[in-house]
């Protein structure tokens, strides 16, 4: 009896390495529910040595530069000059002006950022029983890392870095004008708690 029942699996071995996915119908999947998320832990860094569109130039006095230099040294021409990191712009209305996040660069690390969907239909003062919808929502991470990170923040009438003390014959624009309001430079921890939800717009 033990040998004709292991005769028997054996038989069955060749049958199920043989299987292969089949694929479902829409009414198959229509009927399947489920939930996930994705839970993230990294460590990233962002021009740590510099970015790559302006080259240093060998000093810090910008009337000397060519078009496709840049330094982001503070104190005036009397000091060294310095690798920029990162720009971003953002413009918040169609004539106006942009806000610019630069110079940004360093390192970054996080742990428990996480992804999931999650449906809405109660809650916010009523209107999550209407809305009945999947949104986004990002768990912030539990804590953020910062080594020798920096930037600064400014307001600018291009959205793009342009050095106003070259001639427009050298890709300069003398009309360039930026405004840093403040700068910092991050090394240490801060901690974090709750969620960011984004909501599908129609």
């Amino acid at each position: 009896m033990i040998c004709a029942r292991a005769v028997f699996a054996l038989l069955l071995v060749p049958a199920l390495v043989s299987a292969e996915l089949q694929p479902l119908e829409d009414t198959t999947l229509s009927q399947l529910s489920g939930q996930g998320g994705v839970y993230l832990s990294g460590e990233f860094s962002i021009n740590k040595d510099g970015g790559a569109l302006w080259g240093t130039p060998a000093n810090n006095n910008p009337a000397q530069w060519t078009a496709s230099q840049r330094s982001c040294a503070s104190g005036g021409s009397g000091a060294a000059a310095e690798a920029c990191g990162m720009r971003l712009a953002i413009r918040s209305e169609a004539n106006g002006g942009w806000y610019v996040l630069d110079n940004l660069k360093g390192i970054f690390s996080f742990e428990g950022l996480t992804l999931r969907t999650r449906t809405i239909n109660s809650g916010f003062n009523g209107d999550g029983v209407g809305f009945n919808q999947d949104v986004l929502e990002f768990g912030l991470p539990s804590e953020l890392r910062y080594k020798q990170g920096s930037f600064a923040f400014g307001v600018a009438n291009q959205g793009g870095w342009r050095n106003n003390a070259s001639s427009a014959a050298n890709g300069g624009d003398p009309s360039y004008q930026q405004t840093n309001i403040y700068s910092a430079k991050i090394d240490g921890s801060i901690r974090m708690q709750g969620n960011v939800l984004v909501f599908p717009k129609n």
